[in-house]
């Protein structure tokens, strides 16, 4: 009888032993943010409308919200379209001209303050 205890004492053990060990649990899955550059974005906003504007010979009839601009983003959008046009007069336009011509403004637009909703304005 004493054996026989010995052995289940044994045998639980092991038992509780293989389970409180287990495998180890599951890492969490690492998650990576990425930060959206502004200045590109913009650049690739401004591009791509200008493109669109040049291109077409009829007004869309889209306005800078449709397009997903802002004011700034749009009187930025006009500027270069206006300057296009002078440079489209002398000839086509160079491959990364309307790259090369967006990113100033960009830059500039992307270092305006931002917003906050701590002030009194509205909403």
């Amino acid at each position: 009888m004493a054996r026989r205890r010995l052995v289940v004492a044994i045998a639980l053990s092991a038992l509780a032993a293989t389970s409180c060990g287990g495998q180890a649990p599951p890492t969490p899955a690492t998650t990576t943010t990425s930060t959206v550059d502004p200045v590109a974005t913009c650049v690739t906003q401004l591009v791509y409308w200008a493109k669109d504007i040049l291109a077409n010979a009829k007004d869309t009839g889209l306005d800078y919200q449709e397009m997903g601009l802002d004011g700034d983003q749009y009187e930025a959008l006009q500027k270069l379209i206006d300057d296009a046009r002078k440079q489209q007069s002398s000839g086509a336009l160079p491959p990364d001209w309307l790259q090369a011509q967006a990113k100033p403004a960009c830059v500039k637009l992307a270092a305006r303050p931002t917003p906050t909703s701590h002030g009194n304005g509205w909403p």
